[in-house]
């Protein structure tokens, strides 16, 4: 839990939005620049942090399906130079 009022964070971030740097933000407000840079690295609007999580879900089950089938394939088709033996 941070010791900063959340209004103080969300004017952070605003300012921030406007091209402020961090260090004039963090002066403005009398806090430390580490504390501007860290809610600058950890803010993820909400609305983009879902779309993410969906599109990782959606690329962890497409990794899955291409691990099927490359276990069916596996399966299915003699190893590369096992045709060759035979041959002989």
């Amino acid at each position: 839990m941070s010791p900063h009022h959340p209004e103080l964070r969300d004017l952070a971030m605003d300012l921030l939005s406007q091209g402020r740097p961090a260090r004039e933000i963090a002066q403005r407000l009398r806090i430390s620049p580490q504390t501007v840079y860290r809610w600058r690295r950890t803010r993820i609007p909400r609305p983009e942090a879902a779309q993410t999580r969906s599109r990782i879900a959606e690329l962890e089950r497409e990794i899955l399906m291409h691990r099927r089938t490359i276990e069916a394939l596996k399966d299915a088709m003699p190893p590369k130079g096992a045709t060759r033996s035979f041959l002989k």
